[in-house]
C-alpha cells in the first residue's frame, strides 16, 4: 500500500515498553501458573489438547495438524495479553522468572520453537546463536506459508515469546531470515508485509532495531517508498564497528525502554508514538559522531592498530585537523602582518612630520664638522 501499518506500530511499541500500564498480580502464592505447569508437563493444553511432551513427540513431522489446531500455539509461546484462545492463560513476571530458571523448562522450549520453524522449512543450526537456515523441504513449507496468512501471526507471537524469554539473539537471526527470503531472495511474497510492519519491530535493542531496519531499507524495492524509516538517517546510517566504545555503550543503556519484568526500570518509558514516528520509530537511526567521539575513535585506532581502512579514516580526520590549524595560523600571521605594517606606516608617518619640522638629517660629515668646531670653541 505504500503505507506503513501504524496499528501494527502501536501494537508492537506497547510490547516493546513491557506493556506499561498493565497491572499483575504481586502475590506469587496466589498467582497460578498455567504455562509454567503446562511447560512442566503437568497439564494439557486446553481446550482438548495434550500434554507437551506428548506434543513435541507426536507432532513432530505432523504438519497438517500444525496448520489445523488453533489452540496449541498459545501455550506454546504465551504472552503477557490475551490471544483468540480464551482457555489459554496470559504470561505474567513471575512465570517468566520461574521458565528462566528451570533447566528443563527452557530446553521444552527451544524444542517448541524447533517444532514451529520445522513446519516453516527452517532449520535451527545453532541452539547458542540462533543462526538459521533452509530445511531440506523448504519449498514446500515456504508455499504453505505463502498460502496461509495466520501463520504470519503466529510467527509474531513466537518472537515476542523468544524476547520475554530472554532469546533476544534468536528474535535477530529470525526477523533476518524473513527479511533476506522476502526482500532479498523474494520467495516470501505474502509474508513481506508482515516482516516489515511486525517482525521487523518485535526487537527491543535499538541497536539490533536499526541495524535490521537499515537492511530492510538497502533491499526493499523501490527505495524511495520504503516508510520503515527516515530516508535522511538512512543514508548516514553507522553500523556498531564504526562507533566508539562509550557510544556504544551510551545506547545499550537506553536500548529497552520500560519497566522489565524483573522490576529493573530505564529510560524512555512515556515515549509517544509521535516521537517515535519522528525519528523513523523504531529505527532511530543516529546521523552524526561529536568531536569527542572522533578523538576517542583516533586514541583507539592509534592504541589498537586497527586495520587498513580504520587507519586510513585516522589519517584523514588527523589531515583534517591539521589542514584546519594551518588554517587557522594563516589568518592569525595574515592578522598580525597587516598589524605590524600598520605599525611601521604610523612610525614612518612620525618620522616625516618631524623632518618636516627640523628640517633634513645632518649626514656622518655633517656632524663631525659641527662636533669638531664645538671642540675648538671649547678650547
Amino acid at each position: 500500500s505504500g503505507r506503513r501499518n501504524w496499528n501494527a506500530a502501536r501494537d508492537l511499541q506497547r510490547y516493546r515498553h513491557c506493556y506499561p500500564g498493565l497491572v499483575e498480580s504481586e502475590n506469587e502464592e496466589e498467582e497460578e501458573m498455567w504455562n509454567l505447569s503446562f511447560y512442566k508437563n503437568e497439564i494439557s493444553f486446553l481446550p482438548h489438547g495434550l500434554h507437551i511432551e506428548d506434543l513435541l513427540e507426536s507432532w513432530w513431522d505432523n504438519y497438517e495438524i500444525l496448520e489445523e489446531n488453533h489452540s496449541y500455539i498459545q501455550w506454546l509461546f504465551p504472552l503477557r495479553e490475551h490471544g483468540m484462545n480464551r482457555r489459554a492463560k496470559p504470561l505474567t513476571c513471575h512465570e517468566i522468572q520461574a521458565f528462566k530458571k528451570s533447566k528443563e523448562v527452557m530446553q521444552r522450549f527451544v524444542r517448541a520453537y524447533q517444532l514451529m520453524l520445522r513446519f516453516y522449512g527452517i532449520v535451527l543450526i545453532n541452539e547458542k546463536t540462533g543462526e538459521l537456515k533452509r530445511a531440506a523441504n523448504w519449498a514446500e513449507r515456504f508455499q504453505n506459508l505463502n498460502r496461509f496468512s495466520h501463520n504470519n501471526l503466529r510467527i509474531t507471537r513466537i518472537l515476542k515469546c523468544l524476547g520475554e524469554m530472554g532469546y533476544e539473539h534468536y528474535q535477530v537471526h529470525l526477523v533476518k531470515f524473513f527479511l533476506t527470503e522476502t526482500l532479498v531472495k523474494e520467495m516470501l511474497p505474502n509474508v513481506k508485509r508482515s516482516a516489515l510492519d511486525y517482525f521487523l519491530f518485535t526487537i527491543r535493542s535499538k541497536r539490533k532495531r536499526r541495524k535490521l531496519v537499515h537492511y530492510a531499507w538497502q533491499h526493499f524495492k523501490p527505495q524511495s517508498s520504503f516508510v520503515w524509516g527516515p530516508h535522511d538517517k538512512l543514508l548516514k546510517y553507522k553500523s556498531r564497528l564504526t562507533k566508539s566504545q562509550p557510544q556504544q555503550k551510551a545506547e545499550e543503556k537506553q536500548e529497552s525502554p520500560g519497566e522489565k519484568c524483573d522490576g529493573s526500570e530505564e529510560g524512555d518509558q512515556n515515549q509517544s508514538l509521535e516521537e517515535e514516528q519522528k525519528t523513523g520509530d523504531a529505527a532511530d537511526l543516529q546521523a552524526k559522531v561529536s568531536d569527542e567521539d572522533v578523538k576517542e575513535k583516533l586514541s583507539e585506532r592509534v592504541s589498537k592498530g586497527g586495520d587498513g581502512e580504520e587507519e586510513k579514516e585516522a589519517s584523514s580526520t588527523q589531515q583534517e585537523e591539521k589542514d584546519i590549524n594551518s588554517e587557522a595560523e594563516e589568518v592569525q600571521g595574515a592578522t598580525e602582518n597587516d598589524c605590524t605594517k600598520e605599525s611601521k606606516k604610523r612610525k614612518l608617518d612620525r618620522n616625516m612630520a618631524d623632518t618636516k619640522k627640523t628640517g633634513p638629517l645632518k649626514s656622518p660629515t655633517d656632524i663631525e664638522n659641527i662636533s669638531r668646531n664645538l671642540g675648538e670653541c671649547a678650547i
